[in-house]
């Protein structure tokens, strides 16, 4: 990885600056790079750094957003799902054109019914779907759910077979190697600020240090804050914390995951687990409110997560926990990831906690749309990028929201 830059290292000039060197920076990056254009690309703290490597490693096609789709029409929801699996097959092909060692596999997701009716509801919605495009998820009855997770929280589930899993923190540091292969500067502990349009270009500050630069993309997804105020009143920053346990028995991990597929629970309030790549771990995520990362808070943090995964895996109650992290996501109140200019600078993010396969795919995307190529065409450039009254980049609203959705799931299990 890259080391700090030097104040005097930070280039005056630069055909195309990107700013954040996570999964859409970096994937950016390469797309204009090969098409000869000199990038830079200036990174707050270390690339990869954010949620870029701080997540559970999942992505797969689009079912899961059909029905958001659908709340536009049923045009936007099948370009949803067909660029959800563009976007999939976008993170294979450069894993492996970049030959990325990033424990990369097709394994399958599979989705726990809280209970019976919801098990029901998730049998209609393969069927909403059928009536637009081909599905091949189908769903697990309680019975048989053994064979998919070792528990007896569910009343059965779906499975989407083309989900795959990834080694986030591998996976970001190859995309870097990459881009520097072909001759991008990444250029570490460099923040950004003071960003404005100036006499047809773009100026800004970087460590003390005026740069300009010919085009700029904002690649900075949850951690935009004040970067702009039109980013700042339509980015939510969202918390989400991962734990991992110790290394467990292989008998264990073979009736915890058989089937060592990614996994989730219908819960509002997400969760979402996985074994680690190499199958020893049980690798669990959910929301966090406080990411100060005060050692208590982050104790805290990893103690609520271990209590939800000890609702899914009881048998884990005296497994140790080794490892917790956390990381910033970005949503919108759509939902949806937006692919937009904003006074002539482009912007890729809010993937809504869904951007391991969408942010590297939007990023190629809005690179694309930069060289003023078809190949950017994206429904996410379609879509109103909308905020709400008194929303001013703080989420003031999160304790609420969790405390409500948190209590619809008890009264669906009621």
């Amino acid at each position: 990885m890259p080391d700090a830059a030097e104040a005097a290292a930070i280039p005056a000039k630069t055909e195309v600056a990107i700013i954040g060197a996570g999964f859409t920076g970096l994937n950016a990056a390469l797309v204009l790079a090969r098409a000869g254009k000199q990038v830079s690309v200036f990174e707050a703290d270390a690339p990869g750094w954010g949620a870029s490597s701080r997540n559970g490693g999942l992505l797969g096609p689009g079912w899961a957003f059909f029905d958001t789709g659908m709340g536009y029409n049923e045009s936007v929801a099948r370009r949803v799902v067909e660029e959800s699996f563009l976007s999939l097959q976008h993170v294979k092909d450069v894993v492996a054109a970049e030959n990325i060692d990033c424990d990369l596999k097709v394994v399958g997701y599979f989705k726990g019914a809280m209970t019976p009716r919801i098990y029901d509801g998730l049998g209609r919605y393969i069927d909403r779907i059928q009536k637009v495009i081909d599905c091949d998820a189908y769903l697990v009855p309680r019975s048989e759910q053994h064979a998919e997770i070792g528990t007896d929280l569910y009343h059965g589930g779906i499975v989407m077979p083309g989900y795959a899993g990834i080694h986030p923190g591998k996976y970001v540091k190859g995309l870097a190697q990459a881009a520097e292969r072909l001759g991008v500067k990444i250029y570490s502990n460099a923040r950004v600020t003071d960003l404005q349009p100036k006499s047809g270009e773009y100026s800004f500050k970087v460590r003390g240090r005026d740069v300009t630069a010919r085009q700029v993309l904002m690649a900075t997804n949850g951690y935009s804050g004040s970067l702009l105020p039109y980013l700042k009143r339509r980015i939510i920053p969202v918390g989400s914390g991962i734990i991992a346990t110790e290394p467990l028995p292989p008998e264990v991990m073979d009736r915890l995951m058989p089937k060592r597929r990614m996994l989730a629970g219908s819960q509002r309030v997400v969760t979402y687990y996985r074994p680690s790549p190499d199958g020893t771990r049980v690798i669990f995520g959910g929301r966090v409110l406080d990411m100060s990362g005060r050692p208590k808070v982050n104790t805290a943090n990893a103690a609520y997560i271990r209590s939800l995964m000890l609702k899914v895996f009881p048998e884990l109650e005296k497994t140790r926990i080794s490892h917790y992290w956390h990381g910033q996501l970005g949503f919108t109140f759509d939902h949806f990831p937006h692919v937009e200019q904003i006074d002539g600078m482009y912007f890729s993010g809010g993937y809504n906690g869904t951007g391991v396969a969408r942010a590297s795919w939007l990023g190629s995307r809005v690179a694309h749309q930069m060289l003023g190529s078809d190949l950017g065409k994206t429904v996410y450039s379609d879509l109103k990028f909308n905020s709400r009254p008194f929303f001013n980049g703080k989420p003031w609203f999160l304790p609420l929201a969790v405390w409500y959705y948190g209590m619809l799931d008890k009264w669906d299990q009621r």
